[in-house]
């Protein structure tokens, strides 16, 4: 009989080797976990460069009206994130410094770079104008010309110095007759140069105008008209470098929130500079 020829069984397969496995499933989870790290580090890093970080802002620590200068006193900072800080804002108060509100800030509110001017005259036409005079002092409005003021570069902001040139004879009508010239007046603060228009301001004033505007005492007004009816003047321009921050300190003998006691003339003129003295 012819046999039948049977399939030979398969080889049995290899079992694999557990110890090689073993490194090859570490190897997957430390290139996961660095995966995971990586990715963690750049998720960080992105997050920080796209504003996560925090920033001072400078706001109104109380409503400031439109046209009111900026008081220190009236600000304040926080912390913002940096993605919410507004465009153009301040990190310090001291930046303000100077300022006027250009509108109505509420309390509370973001003071950027849009809402404030250095400049009063920057301003738009239309608010109600006004001059930002200190308590106790008046506005006072002097002549001027090419000689006298310094060929027009006196420029609202500025503060000037003021020479008298008076003859000897109107302060003592025995004396021998002479030109006497003296600084009557020192850091004057000019608030504007021109008389007001309806036209709005496109900046300073520049060019040389008839007159100009100064801050003084009621009792220093009266000495500058005498001057004014009675001398030559003529102002000398400060540098920026020596500017003063506040008002000059009043004469001991013209109390800022008082009038003279007697008229004045030649006699309290002659008694307040010494001009006879030179």
């Amino acid at each position: 009989m012819a046999s039948i020829a049977q399939p030979r069984p398969a080889a049995p397969a290899k079992a694999r080797n557990p110890q090689f496995r073993t490194p090859v499933f570490v190897a997957g989870v430390a290139i996961a976990l660095l995966a995971f790290l990586i990715m963690f580090a750049f998720g960080l890093v992105f997050a920080n460069r796209s504003g996560g970080g925090q920033v001072r802002v400078v706001v109104a620590a109380e409503p400031i009206a439109a046209r009111d200068p900026i008081d220190p006193g009236a600000l304040t900072t926080i912390s913002v994130p940096a993605s919410a800080a507004q465009p153009r804002y301040f990190s310090q108060t001291s930046q303000l410094a100077g300022s006027y509100a250009l509108v109505d800030i509420a309390k509370g509110q973001s003071i950027t770079a849009n809402l404030v001017a250095s400049n009063p005259d920057l301003i738009p036409a239309g608010t109600p104008s006004y001059l930002p005079i200190e308590k106790g002092f008046v506005a006072m409005t002097l002549p001027t010309g090419e000689q006298q003021g310094v060929a027009g570069y006196i420029a609202p902001g500025d503060y000037i110095d003021v020479i008298a040139t008076v003859n000897s004879t109107l302060l003592s009508p025995g004396a021998l007759p002479r030109q006497l010239t003296r600084t009557v007046f020192s850091s004057l603060h000019v608030l504007r140069v021109g008389p007001q228009s309806g036209v709005p301001r496109q900046g300073q004033v520049q060019g040389v105008s008839s007159s100009i505007t100064v801050v003084m005492s009621q009792c220093d007004a009266q000495y500058m008209e005498w001057l004014l009816v009675n001398a030559t003047l003529k102002y000398t321009l400060l540098s920026y470098k020596d500017y003063s921050p506040s008002q000059p300190a009043a004469d001991a003998t013209c109390n800022p929130t008082a009038l003279p006691e007697d008229v004045v003339g030649p006699k309290l003129v002659e008694k307040r500079w010494g001009f006879l003295n030179g």
